[in-house]
């Protein structure tokens, strides 16, 4: 392929007669693959096609290189109400996606202001056991639930969580997407909560409950402290240079941050001293800035809380 997808559909569409409408629902922060050029591409496409007449929301201009260097004479029309303010996937709670992009950003600031003023659908737990009772008790009825994680998170197999949705395999996605665990003991169901969907398979969908499994390929370092992108290779971890493989490991995390209707419980594992591949401080790091963007722990269970106060006060 030569040119761009939005430059091959814009082309396709050239060859009607008279008159051809394209209406695109573009989302920004959706690049997860190497060579996804987002909307920019679009902007690109337009700027050699002056055949084609464009309304767009202003907002949405800015953040869209080709069009704020498009020449005078090709026409574009803003219009405000061409942008979708609300998001829908989260129950248009309209708090999630702004926080999402605070915490990517590294904006602690920002991001823990947001969650003060808003209800965030986020918890955070270091207990693999916990994160799966809790969304068990979460997935009552039709309600559905289950594991995502990003195809770069590797080390979560030394955590028992090796096996990866087929993400190009139609017949495993259905059945992970509509198959149920409970009542029918289907292990292939997303809610038996043993295959972990990674943003392949999840990006454009969503589950009601999320575990979003958290790995070493997306950690906090330096002074001061940013988000680093990292891949496995061998046996150890290895840092990504490339600003493009960079944006798409944090696009990968924001699509995966944003698959809930409901909720979505974190699990950042504990580590393991003994394994440089889990290093605990690495992992700390990641929940306490998470802790510190404004996400609340994720609590026990009314019976389990009873259960430990019980220990405690033994």
């Amino acid at each position: 392929m030569t040119q761009s997808e939005p430059a091959h559909l814009l082309d396709i569409m050239h060859r009607h007669d008279g008159f051809a409408a394209i209406i695109c629902l573009i989302g920004q922060g959706q690049e997860i693959h190497d060579g996804e050029g987002g909307m920019a591409c679009w902007g690109d496409a337009l700027a050699s096609r002056p055949e084609w007449q464009i309304h767009v929301s202003p907002d949405v201009i800015s953040s869209i290189p080709g069009l704020t260097t498009l020449p005078p004479s090709l026409p574009v029309q803003k219009d405000t109400s061409l942008h979708l303010t609300v998001p829908v996937r989260s129950l248009r709670d309209t708090a999630t996606p702004k926080w999402v992009n605070a915490a990517l950003e590294g904006n602690t600031s920002l991001a823990r202001s947001i969650s003060k003023n808003a209800s965030l659908p986020f918890r955070l737990t270091r207990s693999l056991p916990a994160l799966r009772k809790a969304l068990r008790e979460r997935s009552r009825l039709t309600y559905r639930c289950g594991l995502i994680a990003s195809s770069q998170a590797k080390r979560l197999r030394a955590e028992g969580l090796g096996a990866e949705l087929a993400h190009m395999d139609s017949n495993a996605v259905a059945q992970w997407f509509l198959n149920r665990w409970i009542p029918d003991k289907d292990v292939r169901a997303s809610d038996a909560l043993e295959t972990v969907a990674t943003q392949f398979a999840i990006q454009g969908l969503e589950l009601d409950f999320v575990g979003l499994c958290w790995d070493g390929d997306l950690i906090r370092t330096g002074y001061p402290q940013r988000w680093q992108s990292r891949r496995f290779s061998g046996t150890t971890w290895q840092t990504v240079k490339s600003a493009e493989k960079a944006l798409c490991s944090l696009n990968t995390y924001r699509v995966l941050l944003t698959r809930a209707r409901y909720e979505t419980i974190i699990w950042v594992p504990e580590g393991n001293p003994d394994d440089p591949t889990r290093c605990p401080d690495a992992l700390n790091e990641i929940a306490d800035f998470l802790l510190a963007c404004g996400i609340e722990p994720l609590k026990p269970s009314p019976t389990q809380q009873a259960v430990e106060n019980c220990l405690l006060n033994a």
